[in-house]
């Protein structure tokens, strides 16, 4: 009677033993599994998925504006020190046809506008990527502050040299 007693011990220990290292094995092919499936789904998103269309109202009314290209600037820099010069052209993004044919009737005032501006700054303001790109919000702040700069909507530099 104690051997069965013993044996139906040692069997009742046994016998939960090998559930929970199933269970276990059961556990981590799900974790693995689910890992496998985020990963699957994410290299699909990232590799089939269309993107979204774009907005047809922004798509039109970027297609509809026009660059107004504008004749090159010759200024001296104001360096107290040394004498220096810059030499930059300047396209104007303006909202359409219409508006170039305005702002071609202010040109006096645009490159009056621009050339106190460019004068105005000195070789170390202009001589950085962050100076250039500073150069371009003033001269957005500029143009703006003209009756007629509310229709231009971008300034690109497609010459720029500092001597």
């Amino acid at each position: 009677m104690a051997r069965e007693k013993e044996q139906t011990q040692e069997v009742l220990e046994e016998a939960p033993k090998k559930p929970k290292g199933k269970l276990k094995k059961i556990i981590l092919l799900l974790v693995v599994f689910i890992v496998l499936l985020g990963g699957g789904a994410f290299a699909y998103i990232l590799l089939f998925d269309e993107p979204a269309p774009p907005n047809t109202k922004k798509a039109v009314s970027h297609a509809e504006r026009a660059i107004m290209p504008l004749e090159p600037f010759l200024v001296n820099l104001a360096d107290k020190d040394s004498r220096r010069y810059l030499k930059v052209k300047i396209d104007l993004e303006v909202e359409n046809e219409k508006a170039v044919k305005v702002l071609e009737k202010s040109m006096p005032r645009i490159r009056d506008q621009l050339i106190f501006l460019l004068s105005s700054k000195s070789y170390q303001d202009i001589s950085t990527p962050e100076g250039k790109y500073q150069l371009k919000k003033d001269i957005m702040a500029r143009l703006a502050a003209l009756p007629t700069g509310k229709k231009i909507t971008g300034a690109f530099f497609t010459e720029f040299v500092a001597q």
